[in-house]
């Protein structure tokens, strides 16, 4: 039988804190920090550079977004986990894989649910869905490439 040797303080820092990292980062902004009365202030700062959009112009670029940040986090979200369990499992790419996308799921589903509890966000499933899309999608383009 094999065991799997409990990684070195190296190992953590590189493989497993950034998935550790960006799964508080997802955890915390799905409070009143993610709220769009917080982010609403970074979005009009940088839609001021372009003065010619109005208020409905700026609505809508806000919602684009909120969606595309759900997407760079979750196909940022996958990688590294990916990569941790990759290393972790030696040549088992394909249970590298599930991991990460279980995980994935799994805080996606978290997140919703704890945006659901607070008066300040609404949680909501195609979120989730969105969000694990964008996991499975950065699972299909990192499949054609060796990492």
């Amino acid at each position: 039988m094999t065991y799997l040797k409990s990684p070195s303080v190296r190992q953590f820092f590189l493989y497993w804190l950034p998935p550790l990292a960006a799964t508080a980062a997802i955890l915390i902004f799905s409070g009143d920090l993610g709220s769009t009365a917080y982010t609403q202030k970074w979005a009009k700062w940088l839609f001021s550079w372009l003065p010619f959009l109005g208020e409905e112009q700026f609505q809508e670029g806000q919602g684009y977004l909120r969606k595309a940040g759900h997407i760079t986090a979750y196909a940022t979200l996958y990688f590294v986990w990916f990569r941790a369990w990759l290393r972790r499992l030696a040549a088992r790419r394909g249970a590298a894989v599930l991991c990460a996308l279980a995980l994935c799921l799994l805080i996606a589903l978290a997140d919703e649910g704890h945006q659901a509890m607070l008066p300040s966000r609404t949680g909501c499933i195609s979120d989730v869905a969105l969000d694990f899309g964008a996991a499975a999608l950065a699972a299909l383009a990192f499949s054609f490439k060796r990492i």
